[in-house]
């Protein structure tokens, strides 16, 4: 190996502490966990609904606990993981939080009675866009919302879930619920309801009723009804425009 010069040693060793020292004072950058599910919340802030949230260093009951949040506390969603939410709290820092005890800050959400909004909104029993749909509101439909969860509102009235961005807060009081039965008589209450071969949307059409036509329920199976009618015609259709 060849000689090296005493001052290149000397350069080196001087550039190497500059750098040392350099990377020493720089302060330490939080961690944001990454998730393929952060897309649909990204940028969304939420509010804390609780008198006070416990901000968890784990996403699960028992985890040490960073900070306590009060009530109304801005929060960001970052990840999430089993019911619990990743989130920044501002000068709160960063942690794990139940997001049952969050609404959208957009909304200023809480629990109370709300007018449907979308043209037909679909009810879940489970706060999530994939859970189990159980059923559907029309537009215009007035439901009680007594518990909160993250985006998510849950509604006794309408027997389930529903999505907290199609709804409105409103004064007027909670629309009466059709209680379906088998071998009760109902009416149509659109203008044109699709008869189908199976219990599905995507289901064949085989006939047309009009509105105010007169159907009997022979049984249920989640929103559709299997029906009679007319002379001896049947097949299944959406309990959404039966009253």
């Amino acid at each position: 190996m060849k000689h090296v010069p005493a001052w290149l040693k000397s350069l080196f060793c001087v550039t190497l502490a500059v750098v040392l020292v350099s990377l020493a004072a720089t302060p330490a950058l939080a961690v944001v966990p990454y998730s393929s599910t952060l897309a649909p919340y990204a940028s969304q802030t939420y509010i804390v609904n609780c008198s006070a949230l416990n901000m968890r260093q784990n996403p699960q009951m028992g985890s040490y606990v960073l900070k306590v949040l009060p009530r109304g506390t801005v929060v960001t969603y970052l990840d999430d993981k089993s019911g619990w939410w990743y989130v920044s709290a501002g000068k709160y820092g960063y942690g794990w939080v139940d997001k049952k005890y969050l609404a959208p800050s957009a909304t200023g959400a809480t629990t109370g009675n709300y007018v449907v909004t979308a043209s037909q909104l679909n009810v879940r029993n489970y706060p999530k866009v994939d859970a189990k749909r159980v059923g559907y509101l029309n537009k215009g439909t007035v439901i009680n919302i007594s518990e909160l969860n993250g985006d998510w509102g849950y509604s006794s009235t309408a027997g389930g879930w529903v999505a907290l961005k199609y709804l409105s807060p409103t004064s007027a009081s909670p629309s009466s619920v059709v209680d379906f039965k088998s071998g009760g008589t109902y009416r149509v209450t659109a203008s044109k309801l699709n008869v189908r071969e199976s219990a599905s949307t995507s289901g064949k059409v085989t006939d047309l009723i009009s509105k105010g036509t007169s159907v009997t329920i022979t049984y249920t199976t989640g929103n559709w009804a299997w029906v009679t009618y007319g002379s001896g015609r049947s097949g299944f259709v959406s309990l959404s425009y039966l009253g």
